[in-house]
């Protein structure tokens, strides 16, 4: 199955430079092999700033740009487990500790709260044109801010026929 969300974009940024490799999620929004195309959201920028400071690159080397779909992945192993057994299973795989220092296991905890699921990312990839919010609002009659999960499963047509359109587009491997 397809799906399409929502992620900030300094975690997309991870994704895309190969540093994170886990997706966090308190429900089980993914299936083995479903294909997870990412919508790049705002987040923090001060967050992104200092986490590209962090890795040596400033602002101007993203790879990604706000309000876009810029790729996405295709989803490995799902685990389902407790806060404890997920913090330290994911903590430097999910870029929390990257991002939030000490701070990534409160983070997750409010989350989360009791358990979660992890979501392994396979094969992610970045389109060679990304699709802006404005190309969605012409093509599909919709504007796009902030949290979403759509998918395959919808019975409305636009997010059917938006599937169709990323699936058709030509992607970069990472």
């Amino acid at each position: 199955m397809e799906h399409v969300i929502a992620l900030h974009q300094v975690y997309a940024e991870l994704i895309f430079r190969g540093l994170k490799t886990v997706e966090l999620r308190k429900s089980r929004a993914f299936g083995e092999g479903d294909i997870v195309f990412l919508y790049v959201a705002r987040g923090n920028p001060y967050e992104l700033r200092d986490t590209l400071r962090r890795l040596g690159l400033h602002e101007e080397q993203t790879l990604t740009q706000r309000g876009t779909i810029a790729g996405g992945f295709e989803v490995g192993e799902v685990i389902k487990a407790d806060l404890e057994t997920l913090w330290e299973m994911t903590k430097e795989a999910s870029g929390l500790t990257l991002v939030h220092g000490e701070n990534g296991r409160k983070w997750l905890g409010n989350y989360i709260r009791e358990y979660g699921y992890a979501f392994t990312i396979e094969r992610p990839f970045l389109f060679k044109e990304p699709m802006s919010r404005e190309e969605m609002k012409e093509r599909y009659g919709i504007h796009v801010e902030g949290i979403i999960h759509l998918s395959r499963k919808t019975r409305k047509p636009w997010v059917r026929a938006l599937i169709e359109d990323l699936l058709a587009r030509d992607v970069v491997y990472l």
